[in-house]
């Protein structure tokens, strides 16, 4: 029984045993069918090489190959040459160490293509426990490129906004997390960024804080977030002006998630915009001014020569009178000439040159001797050798104005110690083309400085900061005009309580030849001879009849062409005085019509303008208003003579 008993649990076991080898049979077959199909579907080459480097295995076959084409086949027969070293060195340590190695090369691809492949090496020993390896190909190729163009457009990116001054900048709402690219960094002049909600407190100019908050409370509530122009003051000090962009990103309940946008620095533009804006308003008030000094011109014109006449026959008892009068219209016909100087309209004469540093030598040591004691001056040349090509008196002029508005300034601020400081230097702006570049004249005060309204207005004819009585507003005003008419610059930079530097750029030009010598003028005879003044000021023509009956020539007026004509054609005349802006159209029209009535009269121009060069050549000479009677017997005694 117990024989019976032990047989039947041998055959059980036996069984068993079978039983349990078809199964592993089974799971092997099952699991290399797995691994196959793992193997099919991973998008990946895997070779499985003995230690010869023998390719065994291979998972997939390129178009065109056949597995014999590569089984039994060395490894290195699919690699690159100049990738060998590379291959070995990984596989070489793979094996040594059992750790995973990778390295990137080219091979083969479908279609005969070149692929870029990141290539895994794993130890894989066989079962009889040689050595062995694995090769796990991924073509990288796709990522590759994605990766080139990225880059490439990354570098478009930076460029792009390297040459717009964009910088950019992220807020996470939730985190509080700010980000900032470098050139945000160094537009804003830290190192650290900052939330929108300490932007506008820490940064914004604080006349713009109320225009940023606005923009930001918009974006929250609108979603849209409108470009705001806005001033920012750098840890350093600067100001500069920005225009802000941005994108207002909302979770899926609309809550404000991420405000992300950039910062433009338009400093620039907006120096550009204000001095466009300030030469267009120069440009009115200049044509104004011109309007007005013309009609004052004029007026003047009658009263000087009246006070001439009136000086011969009024009593002595009287004369004091007649004398503050005339002093009273010398000191108006020199506001008429600084308002024509600032229109453009002052009389422009062939300068020679002018050394503005023993200019600025000489008047600086004139204030020394003239302005207060406890003011300090100082002058520094620092080449001698500069010249401009101007008349003295005009620089000598807008010297002198800066050298007085800073006294001005300094006594204000009532300093113990003030100081003002005269430079020359060089300078090459090319705002000023020179070829031998300009002259830069400076003046500097540690004075009361002024108000950025002050500053706007600066160069304006009539403004001032003085009090009534103490200064016309003109200095600055006709400083700016001589300037602008000797091709050059006039800037100013003042801070309320610092001081103000004022500086004139002008373009220098080289050293003239010695001037040959000149013989003296022949002495100018009167002559009595008849003189057509035409002009359509009634007061004018009268004023001008009388003066010159009074010196022994006929004369006689006209208001326009119809009645010059009628006098030209009734008697002959010597000289025409042509006033040169007739409402009827200007003399220069009326000009070839008096040569053709009068071809042997002189004509020379009778105006308070500036005659331009080529305007001039076509008459006998100009006769400025106002003039005296002294002035105009001289004129026109010289034009009389020749005849």
């Amino acid at each position: 029984m117990e024989e019976a008993e032990e047989e039947a649990l041998r055959s059980e076991l036996d069984r068993l045993h079978r039983r349990v080898e078809e199964l592993e049979r089974r799971s092997s077959r099952d699991l290399a069918t797995l691994l196959g199909s793992v193997l099919q579907a991973l998008p990946a080459v895997v070779l499985w090489f003995d230690a010869d480097l023998t390719i065994r295995f291979v998972s997939h076959l390129m178009p065109g190959l056949r597995e014999d084409d590569v089984v039994g086949r060395p490894a290195l027969d699919f690699i690159p040459p100049e990738d060998h070293p590379r291959a070995r060195e990984t596989i070489e340590a793979a094996l040594r160490t059992g750790v995973v190695g990778s390295y990137e090369t080219t091979g083969p691809g479908p279609h005969g293509t070149q692929r870029r492949y990141r290539v895994f090496v794993s130890p894989a020993p066989f079962a009889d426990g040689t050595s062995g390896g694995c090769f796990i190909a991924l073509d990288i190729s796709d990522i590759v490129r994605r990766e080139r163009a990225l880059a490439e457009t990354e570098q478009k990116l930076r460029i792009a906004l390297a040459s717009t001054k964009l910088g950019l900048w992220s807020w996470d709402v939730a985190s509080g997390e700010v980000l900032w690219d470098e050139r945000m960094r160094q537009l804003m002049g830290r190192d650290e960024p900052v939330d929108l909600t300490r932007y506008t407190e820490l940064a914004v100019h604080p006349d713009d804080r109320a225009a940023v908050r606005r923009s930001g409370q918009s974006a929250v509530a609108t979603g849209r977030f409108e470009p705001v122009l806005h001033r920012i003051i750098r840890p350093d000090g600067a100001v500069r002006w920005l225009l802000s962009l941005g994108e207002l990103e909302r979770d899926a309940s609309g809550r404000p998630v991420r405000f992300t946008g950039g910062n433009l620095d338009v400093t620039e533009q907006r120096e550009l915009e204000e001095q466009l804006r300030r030469a267009q308003k120069m440009e009115a008030v200049g044509r104004l001014t011109a309007g007005v000094a013309h009609n004052f011109n004029n007026m003047l014109m009658v009263v000087m020569p009246s006070l001439d006449l009136l000086a011969r026959v009024v009593p002595d008892s009287h004369a004091t009178v007649l004398d503050h009068a005339r002093d009273a219209s010398e000191r108006a016909a020199d506001m008429v000439r600084k308002l024509m100087t600032f229109a453009g309209q002052r009389r422009r004469v062939d300068p020679g040159l002018c050394a503005p540093g023993q200019l600025a030598r000489r008047l600086t040591s004139m204030c020394e001797r003239t302005f207060e004691r406890h003011i300090t001056l100082r002058c520094e040349v620092a080449d001698e050798t500069l010249r401009v090509r101007a008349e003295e008196s005009d620089l000598e002029q807008v010297l002198m104005n800066l050298l007085l508005n800073a006294r001005d300034a300094v006594v204000e601020a009532g300093r113990e110690a003030p100081q003002i400081e005269v430079s020359v230097t060089r300078h090459h702006d090319p705002r000023v083309a020179a070829t031998d570049g300009g002259v830069a004249v400076s003046v500097r005060d540690d004075g009361a400085g002024m108000s950025a309204y002050a500053r706007s207005h600066a160069f304006e004819p009539f403004f001032t900061t003085k009090p009534v009585g103490r200064g016309t507003g003109l200095g600055l005003a006709t400083s700016y005009a001589i300037v602008r008419d000797l091709g050059g610059l006039i800037e100013l930079d003042s801070t309320p309580g610092a001081g103000t530097t004022v500086r004139v750029l002008l373009p220098a030009s080289p050293p003239a030849p010695e001037p040959s010598a000149v013989a003296p003028a022949a002495a100018v005879v009167p002559a009595g001879a008849t003189v057509l003044v035409i002009d359509d000021e009634p007061m004018i023509v009268r004023l001008v009849i009388e003066s010159l009956e009074e010196l022994g020539y006929r004369a006689f007026g006209a208001a326009d062409r119809n009645e010059a004509q009628a006098v030209l054609e009734r008697q002959p005349v010597e000289v025409i005085l042509l006033d040169r802006s007739l409402p009827g159209g200007p003399g220069t029209r009326l000009l070839p019509s008096l040569r053709a009535w009068a071809p042997r009269a002189r004509i020379a121009y009778f105006t308070g303008q500036e005659v331009a060069p080529d305007e001039r050549a076509a008459v006998d000479g100009v006769v400025q208003k106002p003039v005296s009677i002294e002035e105009l017997a001289r004129a026109v005694a010289e034009l009389a003579r020749r005849t």
